[in-house]
């Protein structure tokens, strides 16, 4: 099918403004990351290691006062987050599920343009509460709706606008992570349907739109704060890679079953608790303020965290252990509330620390040694993501691209497919498509 000029010039403009409108929200959540670890990181040191190796000159006045300062700003954001949500419903959660609806004609807006500023304000809000959210979510929901109204400007055909939606989730994906093609590749592992059936279509508008977005992340972005990670391959045979591989696939299969399980179980419970518990705004605030006295940089989504875990030598398999509880428990708290916010990069996260306890736990036995963390750790970001999202392509190249290291596609390429195997044995479903199922068995 002959694609016209108009369609090619809305998926240009598309890819623009949903790109700058995502660059925005990502730059203004750094800039709030940035200012949170400024009052409550020195150095390395949270305010817990500081005052355990007595190496702070702060009084206890003050830093009560801090963390009562901290708490009542959680509360109030929580609480407006909480009113955006109530006014507009559609905005809640991730992007991918109310993205998806609305190709497939289950959601309307009376006005898409005002729940865009809902998702920016409500986004930004949610992760700056320290609530444990990936700014991909909002950035997909933005986009859909950014190509859901360039597609009436531009007066396309009806089947064409469902393609300048998908289009404009991608340049919101792109924007999140400055990733075009992983971008596109994950608009078609999960937002192809019967109604944007035409592949040449749907690649066209999300390449197009999403290159657009990721040059605009580039340049607002230009650092790769992954260059600084070291990526040395294990020195081991053929065979004995392939079992470790096999045995990683496993593994990661097994611990994102349980953690689906346990994602889905507390967000549907949830709802009730909050009824039960009036003040469960407070108890969230506190929280959030005690992870923040002993780990600040686990707060809020933020990609830097993964660098922190794969540098700081000091932490061994225990201490992993509790981050990765720590973090997992924020995590799906976090997506249970329902405020706009993405499963990705908690899951990156957690892929992350799961890396490197496999390879510390592997150097115990001397198979591999402490210097391979990075090669595992990145690997581990991928098939963690596999095997709860259940993208395998998404999962490829999106760290690729993210970390611009191609060394490691091949293995990550072997693990991914060998845990897409086993969670497609242990009946695994992509937990976008259970949020996306959840949206509406309520109504039903």
């Amino acid at each position: 099918m002959r694609l016209s000029f108009k369609f090619y010039l809305a998926s240009i403009v598309i890819g623009i403004i949903g790109g700058a409108i995502c660059v925005a929200f990502r730059y203004l959540i750094l800039l709030l990351h940035d200012i949170r670890l400024g009052l409550f990181k020195l150095g390395n040191h949270s305010d817990f290691q500081r005052i355990s190796n007595a190496i702070t000159t702060d009084s206890p006045f003050y830093l009560l006062l801090k963390y009562l300062i901290l708490f009542v700003f959680i509360v109030i954001f929580l609480n407006i987050v909480n009113f955006i949500v109530k006014e507009y419903p559609t905005t809640t959660g991730s992007g991918l599920p109310q993205t998806k609806a609305l190709l497939e004609g289950k959601i309307t807006y009376k006005s898409p343009f005002k729940n865009i500023i809902a998702k920016f304000i409500g986004g930004i809000l949610s992760i700056a509460s320290g609530l444990s959210f990936g700014r991909e979510g909002s950035s997909v929901q933005m986009g859909s709706l950014i190509g859901y109204i360039f597609g009436r400007c531009f007066k396309v055909k009806n089947d064409d606008n469902n393609y300048l939606i998908a289009a404009g989730a991608g340049a919101g994906v792109a924007a999140a992570f400055t990733a075009p093609l992983a971008s596109s590749i994950l608009i078609l592992e999960s937002l192809r349907n019967t109604n944007t059936s035409d592949v040449k279509k749907l690649t066209t508008a999300t390449l197009l739109s999403g290159l657009c977005a990721g040059i605009i992340a580039s340049v607002f972005f230009p650092k790769n704060i992954y260059s600084s990670i070291s990526i040395i391959k294990p020195d081991l045979k053929e065979l004995q890679s392939l079992i470790i591989f096999m045995i990683m696939a496993l593994t990661f299969s097994i611990l994102g079953k349980i953690f689906s399980k346990l994602f889905i179980y507390i967000k549907t419970n949830y709802e009730q608790f909050q009824t039960r518990h009036d003040k469960y705004y407070l108890m969230l605030a506190l929280l959030i303020c005690a992870v923040t006295f002993f780990y600040p940089s686990l707060i809020g989504g933020n990609q830097v965290f993964i660098i922190e875990i794969i540098n700081n030598d000091g932490f061994g398999f225990f201490n992993n252990m509790i981050i990765i509880i720590i973090l997992s428990t924020l995590s799906i708290i976090s997506n249970a509330t329902g405020f706009p916010g993405g499963l990705f990069i908690p899951l990156l996260s957690l892929g992350a620390l799961l890396g490197k306890i496999f390879c510390i736990t592997l150097a115990e036995f001397d198979i591999v040694n402490l210097s391979n963390t990075g090669y595992f750790v990145l690997i581990g970001m991928s098939v963690f993501l596999i095997s709860v999202v259940r993208t395998p392509l998404t999962g490829f190249i999106l760290i690729s691209e993210m970390t611009g290291n191609y060394e490691l596609l091949f293995p990550t390429l072997v693990v991914g497919i060998l845990t897409y195997i086993f969670t497609e044995i242990m009946r695994v479903k992509g937990l976008d498509d259970i949020l996306y199922d959840m949206m509406f068995s309520k109504n039903q």
